[in-house]
């Protein structure tokens, strides 16, 4: 049995990847940093189909929340086998406009939460030859400029060079790191209007369902092969940011 630990469990996709793994035997701990409400939807979710699983509340923008986060995890299951960094808010405002706080929000809340959990999870996963999964976007690769969203592909392009960066660190100890890159996700209470403008940027002529990359976590958790690391995986319908 996988002990996976799910971090902004309570988004769209959040939820979709923690759905998509209860299909196995697995304990399920997962962290929110805000509404509680839909973070005790997913619980109750997971408690009809008998998923052992536990909610922790944590601003992981904090080093020492991360910790914490990490230490009470190996508290209730004792051990982390993997790690799914899914937090992550995407911020859509000129650059000629963001204020250094306002950076630093979005550095802190999309690279920082992610370099601090897999930190603190280090050692039990090097126990566990365990997998480490993060999320950047597709298209992260390609250095472009994106003056609408500059603050989180900034540190969406730190993610997938941390990313790379541990899983050459950590394939001694056999433990992988590899990232997931959505395109353009319907998540939400979109309108028609806002689907179909979604749609016509994308070569497969509609958006990314978030169940479908639950089942791409799923997939990369029980079902890719050993050396798979360093990786970043695509699911974006030929779409690229």
């Amino acid at each position: 049995m996988k002990t996976i630990l799910i971090t902004g469990s309570n988004s769209d996709i959040g939820i979709a990847v923690a759905k998509a793994l209860s299909g196995h035997s697995v304990n399920l701990a997962l962290q929110y940093y805000s509404n509680q409400a839909k973070a005790e939807s997913l619980k109750e979710w997971l408690d009809k189909k008998n998923i052992n699983n536990k909610l922790f509340q944590a601003d992981l923008t904090q080093a020492s929340s991360a910790e914490s986060l990490i230490q009470n995890t190996l508290i209730e299951f004792g051990n982390i086998d993997v790690l799914i960094n899914v937090i992550g808010p995407f911020v859509y405002k000129d650059i000629l406009t963001v204020s250094p706080q306002e950076w630093e929000q979005d550095i802190q809340s999309n690279l920082s939460t992610c370099f601090n959990t897999c930190h603190y999870t280090l050692e039990t996963l090097k126990k566990s030859q365990g997998h480490i999964v993060n999320f950047a976007f597709s298209g992260v690769e390609s250095i472009k400029a994106r003056p609408m969203s500059a603050c989180y592909c900034a540190a969406k392009t730190g993610v997938a060079v941390l990313t790379k960066s541990l899983a050459t660190a950590l394939a001694p100890f056999k433990v992988r790191v590899n990232a997931i890159c959505p395109g353009l996700v319907e998540e939400g209470n979109i309108s028609i209007e806002e689907r179909q403008n979604m749609a016509e940027q994308i070569p497969f002529g509609r958006p990314v369902y978030p169940d479908e990359i639950g089942k791409t976590v799923k997939w990369l958790v029980f079902d890719s092969p050993e050396t798979m690391t360093g990786s970043f995986l695509t699911v974006s319908g030929g779409w690229e940011y």
